[in-house]
C-alpha cells in the first residue's frame, strides 16, 4: 500500500482508508444497508479524501469541466490507482456517483474526524478544511485500515470562535447547526455566508490547512446555487 499510498498523496489525495464492510458497527452497517451497496465477499470498500489544497492546486492546471473539477480528477485517480498499483482494471466506484454513501458517517470509523459545531466534521489534524473525494470498491488485496474513533479538537475549544462568528446565530455549543437560521442568512447574503461560511473561517484548528479563497469560493458558490434551487422550488 505504501506505493499506492505516496502515488495519491502526489495526486492530492492525502487521505485513505481501506475498510471492511462486514465489520461496520452497527448504526453505520444500517445507514450502509440502506444505501443498497451489494458488496463481495472479496470486495473492499477504499474511502479517498483530500486535506488542504493540494488537490485543487494540481486539477486547476487541468483541463476539466469547472462544474465537475473534483469528480472528474477522482475517477481518474481511482482508475489509475487501480490499475497502476492493484492490479484492477474496473473498480466499483460508488462516489461520485449516484449511491447514497454515508461519507461522514465512514470517516468518523476511520479515524479521519468527528462531528462540530458548525454543521460539517472537523479534523484533529485540518480542522474544517478537508473533503471526501472518492469511495469505491474492489478485489485486490490490500491491508485494511485500523478504525478508531477520533479526538475531537472542539472538546479542548474553549473560546468557541466559531459560536461568535456566525452572524445569524445558528452555531451553538451542542455541536448541532440550527439550519432554519444559517440557510436564509445565506440566501440573505449571497456574497458573503452565501460562499464563505465566518463560522468555518474562524476555527483555528488547521489553520495551515485552509483552503484559497479562490477554492473557498468555488466550493461555496457550488452550494449556494444548489440552496437557491431548493429555495425557488420551495416557493413554486
Amino acid at each position: 500500500m505504501s506505493a499506492a499510498h505516496e502515488w495519491l498523496a502526489k495526486q492530492g489525495f492525502n487521505l485513505c482508508a481501506v475498510l471492511d464492510v462486514a465489520a461496520f458497527p452497527s448504526e453505520l452497517a444500517g445507514v450502509w444497508r440502506d444505501a443498497k451497496v451489494n458488496v463481495g465477499p472479496l470486495e473492499k470498500l477504499v474511502l479517498l479524501g483530500m486535506g488542504g489544497s493540494g488537490l485543487w492546486d494540481r486539477i486547476r492546471q487541468e483541463n476539466y469541466p469547472e462544474a465537475q473539477l473534483f469528480d472528474l480528477a477522482s475517477e481518474k485517480a481511482v482508475l489509475e490507482v487501480c490499475r497502476r498499483f492493484w492490479g484492477v482494471s474496473e473498480p466499483r466506484l460508488l462516489y461520485p456517483g449516484p449511491a447514497l454513501i454515508p461519507l461522514q458517517k465512514l470517516g468518523r470509523w476511520a479515524g479521519w474526524a468527528s462531528p462540530s459545531p458548525i454543521g460539517i466534521d472537523i479534523s484533529p489534524r485540518y480542522g474544517p478544511w478537508f473533503a471526501y473525494r472518492a469511495a469505491f470498491l474492489v478485489d485486490a488485496p490490500l491491508d485494511y485500515t485500523k478504525t478508531f474513533a477520533a479526538n475531537s479538537p472542539c472538546n479542548d475549544c474553549e473560546s468557541k470562535p466559531c459560536i461568535q462568528a456566525c452572524p445569524a446565530g445558528a452555531v451553538t455549543r451542542d455541536q448541532t447547526i440550527a439550519m432554519d437560521r444559517c440557510l436564509p442568512q445565506r440566501l440573505v447574503d449571497p456574497q458573503g455566508c452565501g460562499v464563505s461560511c465566518r463560522s468555518r473561517l474562524a476555527c483555528p484548528v488547521g489553520e495551515k490547512w485552509r483552503y484559497p479563497k479562490e477554492q473557498i469560493r468555488y466550493h461555496g458558490s457550488r452550494s449556494l446555487a444548489s440552496l437557491q434551487q431548493w429555495a425557488r422550488s420551495q416557493a413554486d
